[in-house]
């Protein structure tokens, strides 16, 4: 029973992974690459629609908490839910943000790489399948658990995904066209190693940005159980990560890889003595 909701599972996940990788719409000249105008129209609308519709519900939500606009909401919106409700809105302001700012960053200062996969939308089915599990969490305690909430959780939340977010984009700016969503196992003409600016401090800069925003989405909506799932997830993916990149970045640049991460840091807890005693 439990391999049959599995399999089940695993065939709704595949199904929502296509759809998001336009899969089902390669009969459409625009649609039928990566690089196509229709994909990356669809998710920018999309995404600024999402992101438009939640910046003016979030709005009308701290109007509402703080009294300087009625309650039209009816009596089954408590203060509790909708405090709950405030704090989706938030969060779905961040989620586009996001994925938006992937985009635009990369379109701007690394244009030749720049796709509707820069997005990050179909990033893995690990990622949209986390999203949904934290979406159900939250769903179950607006329903059935409203006061189990904390507004300090929700602004370390707030100060991770800020702080997360800045620090991945500012990598990104950084690194220019050094920098790829894929790690790049061989040295093209225009790849350098970046060791200066936010580079001279963290040597994974997009990754430690990425993995404070991502438990920090949690932390916002006060999810338990996702932001540990998120925090354990994203430290896992990434000891994978950087030891790989690491090992091809020491291959790439012998000497000056060497150096380079001796003097910094990657700042994900515990990250580097599992890193650093594995590339010894």
């Amino acid at each position: 029973m439990a391999f049959w909701i599995l399999l089940k599972l695993s065939d709704r996940m595949a199904f929502i992974q296509s759809i998001l990788a336009f899969e089902r719409w390669n009969a459409y000249p625009q649609f039928d690459h990566e690089k196509g105008l229709g994909r990356v129209g669809l998710l920018a609308s999309m995404l600024g629609i999402f992101l438009g519709f939640n910046v003016l519900a979030c709005l009308q939500l701290t109007l509402i908490h703080l009294g300087l606009l009625p309650n039209f909401l009816g009596d089954y919106w408590t203060e509790d839910k909708r405090l709950l409700a405030l704090q989706w809105t938030v969060y779905v302001i961040f989620l586009c943000t996001f994925h938006l700012g992937e985009f635009f960053t990369t379109a701007i200062f690394n244009p030749t790489v720049a796709s509707s996969d820069s997005f990050m939308v179909n990033h893995s089915k690990a990622y949209t399948a986390a999203a949904l599990l934290s979406w159900t969490e939250f769903c179950i305690r607006m329903l059935f658990f409203p006061k189990l909430n904390d507004v300090r959780l929700f602004c370390l939340g707030v100060l991770f995904v800020v702080g997360g977010q800045v620090t991945r984009s500012w990598a990104m700016i950084h690194c220019g066209e050094s920098f790829n969503h894929y790690i790049q196992r061989d040295k093209k003409d225009n790849h350098v190693l970046v060791t200066n600016g936010i580079y001279g401090y963290l040597r994974h800069p997009s990754y430690f940005g990425f993995y404070y925003w991502a438990v920090g989405t949690q932390l916002i909506l006060c999810n338990p159980l996702s932001t540990t799932m998120y925090g354990i997830a994203a430290w896992t993916f990434f000891r994978y990560r950087i030891t790989y990149e690491e090992e091809t970045l020491r291959k790439l640049f012998p000497r000056a890889y060497e150096a380079y991460a001796a003097r910094t840091y990657i700042g994900i807890p515990l990250l580097s003595f599992f890193v650093n005693s594995i590339n010894k």
